[in-house]
C-alpha cells in the first residue's frame, strides 16, 4: 500500500499509513506539557505529532531519533497552537494504538527547514503561534551584554534580497554561533520568534532554536548560491555612532532615537579593586558554580544542576573610563577584556592570579590601564556603560573623534525616554523558556 503524503494530512480526516523520519523530539512548554515529535516525508513536507507526557517512556522504547518507520493507528487533529515548528493545517495525536514498523529510506531528508522571506517575517512579529525558520549572509556577529551581565549573541544577517535583520540567542543559546563565524558565511536558524528592536525586525532564540552554518546540503543550495552571489557590503548598522563620555553623561536619561551602541576613543583610567574582576560558569547550564574542597584539601568547582562539567571563567571588570571630556563607571566582560589584553579569562586566572588571593588584580591585568582604544558601548537604560568589545584605532577612527574632544555635546536634544508599560518583558527573560 502506498504511503500517504503528509501534505495531504487534514484535522479530522481518516489517517492512512504514512512513511516518515523522526527528526526531533521535546516536551512543550506552553500551557499544558505534551511530548512533541518532528516527522519528515521523502518530499520533504513536515508535520508535527504530540503524545502524553505520562507516555515518555512507551514511546521511547518503540521511537528512536533520526530512524525511519511506517506509521498507523495515529489520529489527525488541528495544529498545535503555540510555538508550532511547522505550518501546516493538522498535526498528529499519538495513543498506544499508534504503531511504529521500522523501515530503511536513505531518501528521507535528515533535517528539515522551511524558511521564511523577509515579507513573511514581518507579518509574525510577537506572534507565538508559529515559529520562524530563516537563512541569511553574515555581515557582523559579536556578543552583547544585559543590565545584569549576561551575555547574548547578536548576529546581523542579509537575506537573498538585500534585506537585513538581527538574531538574538539567548545565553541558553548563545553557543550556537561561535566567534568563528563571519562576515560572508551562511547561517540556517530555526524555531525562533519574530519580535522588532529598534526599528530592526529581529528573530529570538527560543528553546527549540537550532542553528547550522556553512550546510552543504540539497534543501539549502538553491538558497546558498543566491546568498552567495550577493555583492559582499558591511551592515548598515555596522558602525556605532561615535561619541564622547560627555555625550554619554549628558544624555544617559533621554532617548537617542534608535540604537544605544555607541564608540568611544577612551582609555581605563582605574580598576575598582573592591569589586571581582571574573565569574565562573558551568559549561553545560552557564549557571553559577561553588568552590569545594576535596579530602585533601584542594578546590574544585562543582555545579547544582549538572555533573562532569568544566568551569567556564568570564571577565568581569568594573573601571573607570576616561577621554579628554571626562570620566564615567563602566563594566568590561568578557570580549572586551579578552580583546583589551589578547589573553583569555582562564589564563589569566589560572597563570598570572595570585593563589592566595584569586580576587586580588594581576600585573597583566593592570596594564590594561592607561592605553587609549576604541571602546564599543551600550548605554542602558539605567545610564550604565558596558563595554561589549574593544579594537585599536586606526587614522579614520582618530580622524573622526578629534571633533569630539572639546567638552561639548555632539548628540541633537532629545525627548525624555518614557516609561514602559509593566507587561513589557524585560531584556534578560528569554521566549519559550
Amino acid at each position: 500500500m502506498a504511503s500517504q503524503r503528509i501534505r495531504d494530512i487534514t484535522q479530522r480526516k481518516k489517517p492512512l499509513t504514512i512513511e516518515i523520519r523522526v527528526l526531533r523530539k521535546w516536551i512543550s512548554k506552553g500551557k499544558k506539557e505534551e511530548l512533541c515529535y518532528l516527522f519528515v516525508d521523502i518530499h520533504g513536507d513536515a508535520i508535527e505529532a504530540t503524545a502524553e507526557v505520562q507516555d515518555i517512556e512507551h514511546f521511547d522504547s518503540v521511537i528512536k531519533l533520526e530512524s525511519c518507520y511506517k506509521v498507523d493507528g495515529f489520529i489527525c487533529c488541528g495544529p498545535r497552537t503555540y510555538m508550532a515548528t511547522v505550518n501546516h493545517p493538522a498535526s498528529l495525536v499519538l495513543g498506544q494504538k499508534a504503531k511504529f514498523h521500522p523501515v530503511t529510506n536513505p531518501n528521507i531528508p535528515t533535517l528539515y527547514f522551511n524558511f521564511a522571506t523577509y515579507e513573511t517575517i514581518k507579518t509574525r512579529i510577537k506572534d507565538a503561534k508559529l515559529l520562524t525558520d530563516y537563512i541569511g549572509r553574515v555581515l557582523k556577529n559579536c556578543m552583547r551584554s544585559t543590565s545584569n551581565g549576561k551575555q547574548l549573541r547578536k548576529t546581523r544577517l542579509q537575506d537573498e534580497m538585500g534585506k537585513e535583520l538581527e538574531i538574538t540567542l539567548w545565553p541558553e543559546k548563545s553557543h550556537l554561533i561561535g566567534e568563528e563565524v563571519t562576515t560572508g558565511d551562511i547561517v540556517d536558524i530555526t524555531s525562533t520568534m519574530v519580535t522588532e528592536y529598534n526599528g530592526l525586525l529581529q528573530l529570538e532564540s527560543t528553546y527549540l532554536t537550532t542553528v547550522t552554518v556553512n550546510t552543504d546540503l540539497p534543501q539549502t543550495a538553491d538558497h546558498v548560491e543566491r546568498l552567495k552571489a550577493l555583492p559582499l557590503m558591511q551592515s548598515s548598522g555596522m558602525h556605532d555612532k561615535t561619541v564622547t563620555l560627555l555625550d554619554l553623561k549628558l544624555n544617559s536619561q533621554h532617548n537617542f532615537q534608535g540604537s544605544r551602541n555607541f564608540t568611544c576613543k577612551a582609555f581605563i583610567k582605574q580598576i575598582q579593586e573592591d569589586r571581582s574582576w571574573y565569574y565562573v560558569i558551568c559549561s553545560k547550564c552557564s549557571r553559577k558554580l561553588y568552590q569545594q574542597e576535596d579530602d585533601d584539601g584542594a578546590l574544585y568547582y562543582v555545579c547544582k544542576n549538572d555533573d562532569d562539567i568544566s568551569p567556564d571563567f568570564r571577565y568581569s571588570v568594573n573601571a573607570t573610563i576616561a577621554d579628554a571630556t571626562g570620566s564615567a563607571d563602566a563594566i568590561f566582560f568578557n570580549e572586551s577584556m579578552q580583546a583589551l589584553l589578547n589573553i583569555s579569562c582562564k589564563d589569566m586566572v589560572t597563570r598570572h592570579a595570585d593563589k592566595a588571593c584569586p580576587k586580588a588584580l594581576p600585573d597583566l591585568l593592570k596594564s590594561a590601564i592607561g592605553t587609549t582604544k576604541l571602546l564599543h558601548v551600550a548605554l542602558k537604560n539605567d545610564g550604565k556603560i558596558v563595554v561589549n568589545n574593544v579594537s585599536e584605532i586606526t587614522s579614520t577612527t582618530s580622524n573622526e573623534s578629534t571633533s569630539h574632544t572639546q567638552g561639548t555635546s555632539t548628540f541633537t536634544p532629545t525627548t525624555p525616554i518614557p516609561k514602559p508599560a509593566t507587561s513589557k518583558r524585560q531584556l534578560e527573560d528569554s521566549p519559550g523558556s
